[in-house]
């Protein structure tokens, strides 16, 4: 099975403030990075990363031979689905049986996961999706569709993300747990950062 990966680092932050992507987590890793170098580790290819047309790409790791490349989308500020659509243009020509979705601000998001999403979608071939499992219920990125939900995904509108089409009953998929206490911890706000920072700096990763 060949998996492709889109790594959306193209939102506008608007509750931070900040472009924060860039923030550091420690000295040596910027938060846009980390769960990036988790993905590096997968084998998905290609891997891309969309970005904002300003983006300094200062926090972004070095790619592992040529498997990742970014991708600008310079209509990221009109919502998620946008990035989104970059993203799938940019993957589809390499003809994947499935796409692997994932977010620049969850950090604790790990390689044993996003191989579990693949192993267990190679084994369900009836399944549209395998993702991650959502505090009371549900699916959440990182997440994994197979190429009968491409088309559904390329025509989500406005900031509306693929967990709309989680929720649909016209799709059937599975949610597996993290391997991590803290996976589904994002940095949506400035507090939230604080405390992805903390953890981060405690955990001693």
């Amino acid at each position: 099975m060949k998996v492709a990966g889109i790594y959306l680092a193209a939102g506008q932050s608007r509750r931070m403030g900040t472009s924060k992507v860039s923030l550091p987590l420690s000295p040596n890793v910027a938060l846009g990075a980390a769960a990036l170098r988790e993905l590096d580790r997968c084998g998905l290819e290609p891997l891309i990363v969309v970005v904002r047309a300003d983006d300094r790409l200062d926090w972004l790791p070095d790619p592992p031979e040529r498997r990742r490349w970014t991708e600008t989308c310079l209509t990221a500020h009109l919502g998620l689905s946008f990035s989104l659509r970059c993203g799938l243009n940019a993957v589809l020509p390499t003809e994947p049986d499935a796409v692997l979705v994932a977010l620049a601000d969850q950090p604790f998001v790990t390689a044993g996961l996003v191989r579990r999403l693949i192993e267990t979608l190679g084994c369900r071939p009836d399944l549209d999706y395998v993702a991650g499992a959502r505090e009371g219920g549900g699916g959440m990125p990182p997440a994994l569709f197979s190429r009968k939900m491409f088309p559904a995904l390329q025509e989500l509108d406005g900031d509306a993300g693929a967990a709309a089409l989680m929720r649909s009953p016209g799709f059937k998929g599975a949610v597996l747990e993290g391997d991590s206490p803290f996976w589904r911890m994002d940095a949506d706000t400035d507090g939230d950062y604080r405390d992805v920072a903390r953890h981060w700096q405690e955990s001693g990763i």
